[in-house]
């Protein structure tokens, strides 16, 4: 209107850390809290797993989690369908793959908002045998951001067949809205799915969350079974060997352990075998062992004469066996070189390793020391005779070939569980291929018969 002028006007606020005019920090805080373990603790049980991360409100944003179970909390996977590539991606995954929930708090302030989402299982990612695929759709009121996917890899330690869980990058911000999270929720709760140690030692769950300003928190939450003592332990082991032994081929030998039928047993955690003295190894095949850095680069690349056999698992939590081969392998430190079986399958593999003891006249005995507390109904390895077979027999000559049959083979062996039973026994280790001789009739001349 005429005569007016317009008028501008400002005001001036402080912001502070505290509300008190204490100055912000140069770098924002992370310091998350962290709960994960099984709602039952009773050992060797199915129970559903749970995990919870929190932030407090001001702190650096959640940008990725990685997670280490404890040995022996594992997951029966062996009928759980998998979501394949690219539905996983998408989030777009059917119902029979979905093993549990998740629950997302976001926003600032003393009442986040929280949305729920799904958990399926997923095939390989990221270079991991297995996965998940944490859906969540972002709705809040009239707002729809379509569904956030975050993936997670679950790989296996080849040597304690512990799982670590390593999320992909969390998203930080969709269609100019921040997500400011605050806390995750994962509970894995589908039907017959985790289940706990038989070791009730005391573990923990460990985990690695990087922020998205780059501070890193590694923080724990304690774990341990309850009731391992109650567990039943009658593993049976067996062995044989073959009647012929030859200088240029030794002998064969197989060893078989089994469960019985049913579940609810105490898991392997030690085996020691001590082979017979009629049993010794072979040097020749001693030496070729292959050396421990060509072994832990590839395996494949070790010697020929370092393969002395083959090995096959079946576990129930599987739906496929695990199978490969054993090799010699020289470490450093160690006299005698260890039996280290290489056992692939489903993209899993586990290195179970034997330490080996061999006397002056060639005796040997095996340690399995540290075998993964994880449930197998049968474990057999066949170490096969030929070139390089381990084993020989003491009265073996260039001569000739040696028949074992008649011999008294024992081999003591301990077996220990992760409850710490133990079974020792005075293995008898069985010859193949002998002959039973055939008794002879005695035929009785006619004077010598009874007269009637």
């Amino acid at each position: 209107m005429p005569g007016e002028s317009a008028v501008t006007a400002s005001g001036d606020f402080v912001i502070n850390w505290n509300g008190a005019g204490e100055a912000c920090p140069a770098v924002s805080p992370f310091s998350p809290s962290f709960y994960a373990g099984t709602t039952h603790d009773l050992a060797g049980a199915f129970s559903p797993f749970t995990f919870t991360l929190k932030r407090e409100d001001r702190e650096q944003n959640v940008a990725s989690i990685s997670t280490t179970l404890p040995e022996g909390l594992l997951a029966s996977i062996a009928n759980v369908p998998r979501c394949q590539e690219p539905q996983a991606a998408s989030g777009d995954c059917s119902a029979n793959s979905q093993v549990g929930t998740t629950a997302v708090g976001v926003g600032s302030g003393s009442e986040p908002y929280y949305v729920t989402g799904k958990v399926y299982f997923t095939g390989p990612y990221n270079e991991a045998p297995f996965g998940l695929s944490v859906v969540v759709p972002a709705v809040a009121g009239p707002f729809n951001l379509g569904d956030v996917v975050v993936r997670v890899g679950l790989s296996i330690n080849p040597s304690t067949a512990q799982v670590t869980a390593t999320s992909s990058v969390f998203p930080q911000i969709i269609d100019g809205v921040p997500l400011r999270i605050r806390t995750v929720n994962v509970t894995l709760n589908a039907k017959d799915l985790t289940f706990n140690p038989t070791s009730c030692a005391q573990f923990q769950i460990t985990s690695t969350v990087n922020a998205a300003e780059g501070a890193v928190a590694n923080v724990t939450s304690p774990f341990a079974a309850a009731g391992c003592k109650n567990l039943p332990f009658s593993p049976e082991l067996s062995a044989s060997t073959e009647a012929k032994s030859t200088k240029a081929n030794g002998t064969g030998l197989k060893i078989k352990i089994a469960y019985p039928t049913g579940a609810g047993q105490a898991n392997i955690a030690k085996v020691t075998i001590d082979f017979p003295k009629q049993l010794p190894v072979r040097i020749t095949t001693i030496r070729r062992a292959c050396p421990a850095a060509t072994f832990e680069a590839n395996p494949a690349a070790c010697p020929v004469g370092s393969n002395i056999g083959t090995a096959i698992v079946h576990t129930p939590i599987l739906g496929q066996p695990l199978t490969g081969p054993a090799y010699l392998v020289s470490y450093g430190n160690a006299k005698w070189p260890d039996v280290v079986f290489v056992l692939q399958g489903e993209g899993v593999k586990l290195d179970v390793t034997g330490e080996s003891n061999v006397s002056r006249s060639g005796v040997l005995k095996a340690s399995f020391k540290s075998v993964p507390d994880a449930p197998f109904t049968s474990f057999e390895t066949t170490l096969s005779r030929g070139e390089y077979s381990e084993f020989t027999n003491v009265r073996t000559t260039s001569k000739a070939a040696f028949s074992q049959c008649g011999e008294k083979l024992i081999a003591p062996t301990m077996i220990v569980a992760q409850n710490g039973r133990q079974i020792t026994q005075a293995t008898k280790i069985l010859v193949n291929g002998c002959h039973k001789q055939k008794k002879k009739k005695r035929h009785m001349h006619g004077t010598q018969r009874k007269k009637k």
